[in-house]
């Protein structure tokens, strides 16, 4: 659950301070992505920012707590699985649906690969404080997808005996994964761009949710309104 930020001596902060707090997120975030996770110092952070790194410890006990409200920060703008309540005004059924929520979520993997990589990385790692930040991000995608899976089991598109809640949460997942690696997938495995994954990755969606795809032959491309950029390569 979050809670409004304090000092690290449990002090309320004020606009300025709260201004000063942000600023020293987005250094950090500016660090990771051109050093990495292993190259981040301190002394970076507050050469970004523009203060002595003592005033550091004014907000954060250590750079681990930085990186980590950094994390709960980038996990509150996950893109949300369209539902009507969430402004979707095509048909429940449509293969456009998943198909443009999965490239914005890559979209948004591609803004903020550094952090969230590094963050899967802590995960991996066993560090329960940051698996706790990716459990909250990811909630809201599971109960959205628990809730269109057991839709479709009630109307007989997906199969009654496979639990709502553990197939959303495994295409979570999947899908979480899939974004992280992706540049790899397209630079690696031969495949011909980001698209092609993004088009997979919504076919499975597909699949699991019932929804007939209608794919033709012909590539479909994201819209205007849901183009993505080319992901880079983690630094």
């Amino acid at each position: 659950m979050t809670t409004d930020p304090t000092s690290t001596d449990g002090q309320p902060l004020g606009e300025r301070g709260l201004r000063t707090r942000q600023r020293i997120l987005e250094s950090v975030a500016a660090c990771i992505e051109t050093q990495g996770l292993r190259g981040l110092r301190l002394a970076d952070v507050a050469e970004e920012v523009g203060f002595s790194p003592p005033a550091f410890y004014q907000y954060f006990n250590d750079l681990d707590e930085a990186i980590l409200a950094l994390c709960e920060e980038v996990g509150h703008s996950i893109p949300a699985f369209p539902v009507p309540e969430t402004g979707w005004n095509g048909p429940p059924d449509s293969p456009e649906r998943t198909r443009e929520f999965v490239a914005r979520f890559f979209e948004y993997w591609d803004q903020h690969r550094a952090v969230l990589w590094s963050r899967n990385v802590a995960v991996i790692a066993g560090d329960d404080r940051f698996q706790d930040v990716r459990n909250d991000a990811f909630k809201p995608m599971v109960d959205a997808l628990r809730a269109e899976i057991e839709a479709a089991q009630r109307e007989g598109r997906v199969d009654r005996s496979v639990s709502p809640r553990a197939l959303g949460a495994s295409l979570t997942v999947m899908l979480d994964r899939m974004a992280m690696l992706t540049p790899q997938l397209v630079e690696y495995w031969g495949t011909d761009d980001e698209d092609d994954v993004v088009d997979a990755v919504a076919y499975i969606f597909d699949g699991v949710l019932g929804i007939e795809s209608g794919r033709s032959a012909t590539k479909r491309r994201p819209t205007a309104a849901s183009g993505r950029t080319k992901s880079r390569r983690r630094a």
